[in-house]
């Protein structure tokens, strides 16, 4: 049987796999910023770092929404010039991100995700 980590692995590569070459690396973190789980497809991307400062994104953007009563936090999307990065939480244990280039299909991307986060949950729990 695979643990838990070869799991959310194959969820990652799964994931990378249906965004192709718009995807350039993955992770799941804890809401503290620690790695779980990663695949980095752009080698000079810190999976550490990318997990830390998205785990920041995620706790600003959920205060901000409460602040501003804005509603439930859904996602954060960073857009930049050559790379996007998508930071969502995957039930209350997890935060899926994501970085992909800068042209690629957004919606093709959140209905990846929500499949990746369904799966993540159900390996994680709530």
């Amino acid at each position: 049987m695979a643990s838990k980590r070869e799991k959310l692995e194959e969820i990652l590569s799964d994931l990378a796999d249906s965004l192709g070459s718009d995807m350039l690396g993955a992770l799941i973190a804890t809401p503290d910023g620690q790695v779980v789980a990663s695949t980095m497809l752009k080698s000079n991307l810190s999976a550490e770092k990318l997990a830390a400062m998205s785990a920041a994104v995620v706790g600003t953007s959920e205060r901000l929404s409460k602040i501003v009563e804005a509603g439930d936090f859904q996602d954060a999307l960073v857009r930049c010039s050559n790379q996007n990065i998508l930071s969502k939480k995957a039930g209350r244990r997890a935060i899926l991100v994501c970085v992909i280039k800068s042209g690629a299909n957004i919606g093709l991307l959140n209905i990846e995700v929500e499949d990746a986060i369904e799966r993540i949950t159900a390996v994680l729990g709530m």
